[in-house]
């Protein structure tokens, strides 16, 4: 071989991973379940289709929006918290692409599902709380920063899906070619909130770092912040203070 060919050659596999991490992107951002089950709740129609929003104990005069994470549209979450939080409506929507919905997920498609999820419910309770947990943490940041919520919970956030996407593929401009940045760090000054974020003391999904940054954005309030020992990314509500921590927050 040629000298000049393996540079050549390198530059162009080069080239081709960048392609492909910019065209599948949202493949490697997004993982919808597809589950059809629903079982008590209503649509919401968009232009983009319907999304579909499970309920549980409905008629409360208190509101709790759930933002889930990437992986967490199983059945059992809204019924889980439905028993934690007697004395609040949950309302748990499945995201575009994601569950019983309709559509495509996307940075703004989850936006816009948050902001039209809140002004349907408005009017029939006298205040909302709001959860976000992993990507759902940058999806309730942005919709607290646009409406007014009595209390907000943050479960292992990051300060940008831009930043961890940077630190996971350092040798790609990630930040220039990412569609769907979240940069909660752009919402988190904005917020009048009382909020509470809980931590995974060994989280590799979202590394403490990512969090921290998040955390020190804050202007207008301080946070309280748990860490709970001994968990990951994924096994964090199994902590035996976390259903405590959370219910002696919101109730």
């Amino acid at each position: 071989m040629k000298w000049w060919l393996l540079p050549l050659i390198l530059l162009l596999l080069y080239l081709l991973s960048l392609g492909y991490l910019y065209l599948f992107q949202r493949k490697l951002l997004f993982h919808p379940t597809h589950e059809k089950k629903a079982k008590e709740g209503f649509y919401l129609q968009t232009p983009k289709g319907r999304i579909r929003i499970e309920v549980r104990n409905p008629g409360k005069a208190k509101a709790l929006i759930y933002l889930p994470g990437n992986s967490e549209h199983w059945w059992e979450s809204p019924d889980d918290l439905a028993r934690l939080l007697p004395e609040h409506t949950i309302y748990f929507p499945h995201y575009p692409g994601y569950g019983a919905s309709e559509g495509s997920p996307s940075q703004e498609a989850l936006f816009q599902t948050a902001i039209r999820l809140y002004d349907r419910i408005a009017p029939e309770h006298g205040s909302i709380d709001l959860t976000g947990r992993s990507l759902g943490s940058g999806v309730a940041l942005y919709l607290a920063s646009r409406r007014p919520v009595r209390r907000l919970v943050l479960i292992t956030p990051y300060e940008s899906i831009a930043a961890l996407g940077a630190e996971r593929y350092p040798i790609f401009p990630v930040r220039l070619i990412v569609k769907d940045p979240f940069e909660s760090l752009s919402y988190a000054p904005d917020i009048n909130a009382p909020t509470l974020i809980l931590l995974a003391q060994n989280d590799s999904v979202i590394p403490h770092a990512h969090s921290r940054k998040l955390i020190e954005s804050f202007r207008r309030i301080r946070p309280e912040v748990h860490t709970f020992p001994e968990t990951d990314h994924t096994n964090i509500i199994d902590s035996p203070e976390y259903p405590k921590i959370l219910r002696n927050f919101l109730e």
